[in-house]
């Protein structure tokens, strides 16, 4: 009998490692015999596999199937085979020509009347096919924008289809290289930055943050804008760069969810009762979590103390290095996350006032309900602004507040200066870089060595100074950091936590 290879890809974090699926009808009693490392959704493949064929009108051998998922060593689960094992079921016996197989990798799971199901990982894998010149054939409803307008990528709905592309028919629905029925979205998202009422000195911290991708906390009253403005966030930044954009997509098709919309950086807001693998990653095969969906956008952190310590505390290393490791048994995974962390929060547990004149909290509750947020956590946020509560005249006045058009302009005015400047944005400058560009002025210099020994300041936090300050002087066009940028970077490190955060 026949043997056949068929090309597929296994999910591996976002890398899609190839796997060759060996089928071989032998003569002897019929049956089905799956070698490989398959986990157990994976092992049931041989009811699905076999009532696909048999369903889709097309004759299943009456010999015994031997399939292998090479290299055995490697764990393969999930339902993404079921496809690929059928093709060489098909092509073992004959039903469909052999001679194309070489050229044509396959994706997906498949239902018991052959309709092709979709799996997650369809980008990451279309991506790796790329790589090696061959054509993946893919569930049509896994496919995002990305492999819609790809030639390399065919979409199939049903088991039939995919027979008709090894007979060299292309399906119906494939036009023009998009999902039928499904464009892509074009409409430009509702504005949130808008509907701000006043906090101008939020809005302008909102704007170096965005500015140097700056990590942001809002300190203040419930109902004083701290959502709104952390929501608006994503709106100040530009669009992300085809290379940006491919690996967020990347990132959420090996989660299986939705991406963002394309180019524009994700926000992702866990709720507060989100566990420690819900916001790293985890699993058995390491699936991403909230900060790698964040990468190259914002993570908002809502009422941030009522967060657990040890979720919270998981988000020091990635927040330092841009990256994320997660180790298993079996395998190590390591996920990009490069995101900018915008948290709000109350300065005490009432929540009323929240004013230290009538709030009701002792400073000891005070005290105690901040520093549910550790220390080195915050010391790694870089701006930490007070958000006041409006009077009742500006709410009366019910005036709109400005477009983030222009803002998002200058934004990306001052991140196109970093760039070619020092090749990356000013969050991202390791220290000896940072005083190199840095250009202070003596009252600058001056200034925020005063702050430190005043304040108290890590050698991180001055760093961070540093940074910010430089932020500042580029949206102002400066090439050196005066006394005013540096005046307006550690006005956002002047909040006391030792005395409960006034």
């Amino acid at each position: 009998m026949s043997l056949q290879i068929i090309h597929t890809r296994a999910q591996i974090g976002i890398d899609s490692p190839a796997i060759a699926v060996e089928t071989h009808l032998q003569a002897g009693t019929p049956g089905f015999i799956l070698v490989g490392l398959p986990e157990s959704a994976l092992r049931e493949s041989r009811v699905r596999v076999k009532s696909a064929i048999q369903n889709s009108g097309l004759p299943y051998p009456q010999h015994r199937v031997v399939v292998n998922l090479a290299p055995a060593d490697l764990a393969k689960e999930g339902t993404r085979y079921d496809l690929s094992i059928a093709i060489g079921i098909l092509a073992a016996s004959g039903v469909i020509p052999s001679d194309r197989l070489g050229a044509f990798e396959f994706l997906g799971e498949l239902g018991l009347y052959g309709e092709v199901r979709g799996v997650r990982g369809v980008l990451c894998a279309a991506l790796a096919a790329r790589r090696t010149g061959r054509t993946i054939v893919v569930p049509r409803e896994s496919m995002d924008s990305f492999c819609r307008n790809r030639t390399d990528v065919i979409g199939v709905t049903h088991l039939r289809e995919a027979v008709d592309v090894m007979r060299g028919r292309m399906p119906a629905a494939r036009e023009a290289g998009c999902h039928a029925g499904v464009q892509p979205e074009t409409t430009p998202p509702s504005s949130v930055f808008a509907n701000i009422i006043g906090q101008e000195g939020a809005k302008r911290a909102l704007t170096v943050a965005a500015a140097g991708a700056h990590h942001l906390l809002f300190i203040g009253p419930p109902g004083a804008g701290k959502t709104l403005l952390a929501k608006s966030l994503p709106e100040l930044l530009p669009a992300l760069s085809e290379h940006d954009a491919v690996e967020v997509a990347s990132i959420h098709s090996a989660a299986g969810i939705e991406p963002p919309a394309q180019h524009q950086p994700p926000l992702r807001a866990p709720h507060h009762s989100a566990s420690a693998a819900a916001m790293v990653g985890g699993g058995p095969m390491a699936r991403p979590g909230e900060i790698s969906l964040s990468h190259r956008g914002v993570l908002f952190l809502d009422e941030m103390p009522h967060y657990g310590a040890a979720v919270l505390d998981h988000l020091r290393e990635p927040l330092q290095e841009g990256e994320i490791r997660i180790s298993r048994a079996r395998l190590a995974v390591r996920y990009p996350a490069a995101f900018q962390l915008v948290a709000a929060m109350n300065p005490c547990p009432a929540g009323r006032s929240c004013k230290a004149v009538t709030c009701v909290c002792s400073p000891q509750d005070r005290i105690r309900y901040q520093r549910r947020i550790s220390g080195p956590l915050l010391d790694r946020i870089d701006l930490h602004v007070r958000v006041n509560e409006l009077p009742a005249s500006v709410l009366a006045a019910s005036k709109r507040g400005t477009s983030a058009d222009e803002l998002r302009t200058r934004v990306a005015t001052a991140r196109r200066c970093q760039i070619n400047r020092q090749g990356v944005l000013n969050s991202a400058l390791d220290p000896a870089r940072s005083r190199e560009v840095a250009q202070l002025s003596a009252e600058a210099s001056a200034l925020l060595v005063a702050a430190v020994e005043r304040q108290h300041l890590s050698a991180r936090s001055f760093d961070k100074m540093v940074n910010v300050a430089r932020t500042v002087a580029d949206l102002g066009e400066s090439d050196q950091i005066h006394a005013p940028h540096m005046a307006e970077a550690l006005s956002w490190r002047a909040i006391n936590w030792e005395q409960g955060g006034y």
